[in-house]
């Protein structure tokens, strides 16, 4: 019986999960960090509203945007965000409600805890003028527990095109 608890310890011990926010080591994949993850390759039912940015027919360097990860009826327990030209991280979001800033100069939005959630809004300032079309990649992730977390990456939002100067 010893052994059985002893090997149930060090097992979840190695089972690493970040319930406080993604590491800045997930920033340049996008992609949970947890061990013993699961990434979902289904349809994902999760979305990244950009309206407030299309309805202006895109960013104005420097301006503020709410963005809002939503499920629908779908719930989640973390989240990973940042906007991108290409590969290179651009913009920067600041804390809010459930989330805080990650990776180098503020480039990405994580979670502060484990809790179920769905709609989060997100604070997204442009970036500086010149940078061009941007893409906000994400990843979701739906269970995380002693035995691993299930989870969606690579996610993508529309692109948005930069329109003037502010």
């Amino acid at each position: 019986m010893i052994a059985i608890a002893a090997l149930f310890l060090v097992c979840l011990a190695y089972v690493q999960a970040y319930s406080t926010g993604a590491p800045s080591a997930a920033c340049a994949a996008i992609a949970p960090q947890h061990s013993g993850s699961s990434q979902l390759l289904a349809i994902s039912p999760y979305s990244l509203d950009v309206s407030q940015l299309t309805a202006a027919g895109g960013y104005t360097p420097g301006r503020t945007y709410t963005l809002v990860l939503t499920g629908g009826a779908s719930q989640y327990k973390g989240l990973l965000v940042q906007g991108r030209r290409g590969t290179t991280p651009v913009g920067s979001f600041a804390a809010g409600n459930l989330v805080k800033p990650v990776c180098s100069t503020n480039t990405a939005v994580t979670h502060t805890d484990n809790t179920l959630k769905n709609n989060i809004q997100l604070t997204w300032t442009a970036p500086a003028a010149g940078t061009g079309t941007v893409v906000f990649s994400y990843a979701v992730v739906v269970q995380n527990n002693a035995t691993g977390s299930i989870y969606y990456a690579t996610l993508t939002s529309s692109e948005i095109a930069e329109v003037g100067s502010n």
